[in-house]
């Protein structure tokens, strides 16, 4: 079968609106741009070029990925955070923007210490916060801590491809189990916080594919703020700084966890005026 770049789209777009995909003709031309390894732009510039029939099995392969609600981030195994391009694949979440205000308050809290300021990333993932805090902050030192082997594999690719490996010590462990050498001043973490109930009425993006055991935070949602609040004396310095994410309507309750260990507790909110992120301070 042979076809131009038109009636590529045309097909793609028709087998991704029948799954429900809400912008089927733009997510087409990303997924093609994708293929081609070439830029929106060009894409609809030279809408009569044949496809090669390589990269026409390619694209029909990638669209029915997406029509099966896999997310773009997985079928091209890349996701923008912080600026930088990070490796992601089904082992590990795919980082948000909404993230991002954790990463910008922790490098916000890093500058009050001075280095090498010891941080640790609790529940790392991809390695997307562990990363990007080694990579804007040089004089930092980070430990990165997720219960997924696969999960770290992947953070440690990404820590080689921006050259801070060897300021992040990457660690398989259970924060239940977990005891650091000393303390650190500054603790991150973007916890498992989906109700336990509420993952299967996910979107099927997340629903779907990404790991459960990075989406369930127990029955109410808030199992590891009461695991990281438990062990903030052996985890902080005195002088200590911890900063969460938090899901919608969660704000309340870990603050006044942070509060009952005698912390300081303020909050930021992301774009859409939704408390994300929580930090408390000795």
């Amino acid at each position: 079968m042979s076809l131009n770049i038109r009636e590529a789209l045309n097909e793609a777009v028709s087998i991704l609106k029948n799954s429900n995909i809400e912008t089927p003709a733009r997510e087409a031309g990303v997924l093609l741009a994708f293929v081609l390894k070439k830029d929106l732009s060009y894409i609809y510039a030279h809408p009569e070029e044949n496809l090669p029939d390589g990269i026409l099995r390619e694209f029909i392969d990638a669209v029915g990925r997406r029509s099966r609600r896999m997310p773009f981030q997985y079928i091209s195994n890349r996701q923008e955070f912080m600026s930088l391009e990070f490796y992601v694949d089904q082992n590990c979440l795919v980082p948000r923007p909404d993230t991002e205000i954790l990463v910008e308050a922790a490098l916000e809290a890093v500058k009050k210490y001075k280095g090498p300021v010891r941080v640790l990333d609790i529940g790392t993932g991809s390695g997307a916060i562990a990363v990007s805090i080694a990579y804007y902050a040089e004089n930092t030192v980070v430990d990165a801590i997720d219960i997924s082997e696969n999960a770290l594999t992947v953070a440690v690719k990404n820590a080689e491809k921006y050259s801070t490996a060897e300021r992040i010590n990457f660690i398989n462990a259970d924060i239940n189990r977990f005891t650091p050498e000393k303390p650190y001043s500054v603790v991150v973490s973007n916890p498992p916080y989906i109700p336990r109930g509420e993952i299967e009425k996910l979107m099927p993006e997340v629903a779907c594919y990404e790991p459960v055991i990075a989406l369930d935070g127990g029955e109410d949602g808030l199992d590891f703020y009461r695991i990281i609040a438990s062990k903030l004396e052996n985890l902080l310095y005195p002088d200590g700084t911890v900063l969460v994410e938090v899901g919608i309507g969660q704000y309340a309750y870990v603050r006044e966890l942070f509060e009952k260990k005698g912390m300081r507790v303020s909050v930021l909110k992301d774009l859409a005026g939704t408390d994300r992120v929580v930090l408390g301070s000795f």
